[in-house]
């Protein structure tokens, strides 16, 4: 059988990689500071992703106030507001749960798609901004990663 690696890649990105021990115990990783500058930002991704949230959003918040009214339904504060109202001097005070349901899940879908397109509309300010700048620099510290091979040979000593 042959020694040599399968891979040729893989073997010389084993040496690369390789950390003795007096270089692992050498101290903490190194950090290093870089500058990016973001210059674009795709609307189709901004899209796709305030699409996402906002969906996601809008089923959350649709789905909490189903359960809020039913906790103030059961514990009768309803109840209590439509007396309160009707203490004011109006004949009758109603809420009606069916209506306000039906009326909040598409003031909700209006809303998700307004907010949406919000984003993108920013995207595209924000794009046609940094074409006049130069774009938004920002500085980042990269930590260096440090992995300890062993091989079968040094395992035994």
């Amino acid at each position: 059988m042959s020694s040599e690696p399968v891979v040729p890649e893989l073997d010389r990105l084993k040496r690369k990689l390789r950390v003795t021990k007096d270089q692992s115990s050498a101290g903490k990783p190194r950090v290093r500071r870089v500058t990016r500058v973001i210059r674009d930002i795709d609307p189709w991704s901004v899209f796709k992703v305030g699409l996402a949230f906002h969906l996601v959003l809008y089923f959350v918040v649709l789905i909490s106030l189903v359960l809020i009214w039913n906790v103030a339904k059961s514990t009768g504060t309803v109840d209590n507001v439509e007396n309160f109202m009707e203490s004011f001097g109006w004949e009758t005070f109603k809420f009606d749960g069916g209506k306000i349901f039906s009326s909040l899940w598409v003031l909700g879908l209006f809303v998700v798609i307004l907010y949406t397109g919000l984003w993108v509309l920013a995207a595209t300010i924000f794009n046609l901004i940094t074409d006049l700048v130069g774009g938004v620099r920002v500085t980042v510290l990269e930590e260096e990663v440090r992995i300890i091979a062993v091989e079968a040979g040094e395992k035994s000593q």
